[in-house]
């Protein structure tokens, strides 16, 4: 049986990119500076960034982040794969937020536009 491979944290930030600049509607009114710090063997800081040049991710820091989410590789897949609740990673201390609450609640509404 072969075993399952994951994408790369860059591989679903590339997922990401190209599912909003797909579908751009999915980030209407959602406007702001996301920053992910994603922790484990494959880590990196990466941004969605939602503005007037329209919805993109990218890697670094292009912007001053409004908020920013702490999670670990494997949660975060889980996360955008739908097969773990954005609220429940929150609760369940896998996931850390800090700064916009607001802007943090709408991201759960774009990662559920669209799942892999």
């Amino acid at each position: 049986m072969a075993e399952c491979v994951k994408p790369s944290t860059d591989e679903v930030f590339a997922m990401i990119d190209a599912a909003i600049k797909y579908d751009p509607a999915a980030t209407d009114g959602k406007e702001g500076v996301y920053q992910f710090i994603i922790t484990g063997d494959d880590d990196g800081l990466y941004q969605m960034i939602i503005d007037d040049d329209g919805p993109r991710t990218v890697e670094g820091e292009e912007k001053d982040a409004q908020v920013t989410l702490t999670i670990d590789q494997d949660d975060f897949r889980d996360m955008v794969g739908g097969t773990l609740n954005p609220t429940a990673a929150f609760m369940g201390g896998k996931l850390k937020i800090k700064g916009n609450m607001g802007l943090a609640l709408k991201l759960q509404t774009v990662l559920n536009s669209f799942s892999f």
